[in-house]
């Protein structure tokens, strides 16, 4: 993991705690957004106040199709955060936002990862 990522998992684990992200797969984006932004992932829409990291934690990998998880919107010049439950992952359309694997988590199953 680059220091970034670490950096930016760091700041999700803060939120998350370790006890869910045993279970959990977190991603990052490879593309900030900038602020002022409305952005559509999986179910939910998010309006980024600020320029942002994407991160998306699937907190129930092994779980089937709609299920517990995440997003988050991390303040790139700053420590604020948004954080948005939803059900659905990101990964729905073809030409969404790119991500990448930050953390998985040892109870996490490998077969669940999402591959680029």
């Amino acid at each position: 993991m680059t220091e970034s990522g670490r950096s930016i998992f760091e700041r999700v684990r803060a939120v998350l705690g370790d006890a869910v992200l045993v279970n959990a797969i977190v991603y990052a984006s490879h593309e900030t957004v900038h602020g002022g932004t409305k952005i559509q992932l999986g179910d939910a829409l998010i309006d980024v106040p600020w320029d942002a990291w994407v991160v998306f934690a699937d907190l129930e990998p092994q779980a089937n199709w709609g299920h517990r998880c995440a997003y988050f919107m991390l303040q790139c010049e700053g420590n604020e955060f948004l954080q948005k439950d939803a059900h659905m992952p990101p990964f729905l359309k073809p030409g969404g936002m790119p991500f990448r694997l930050l953390w998985k988590g040892s109870e996490a199953p490998e077969w669940a990862v999402a591959s680029p």
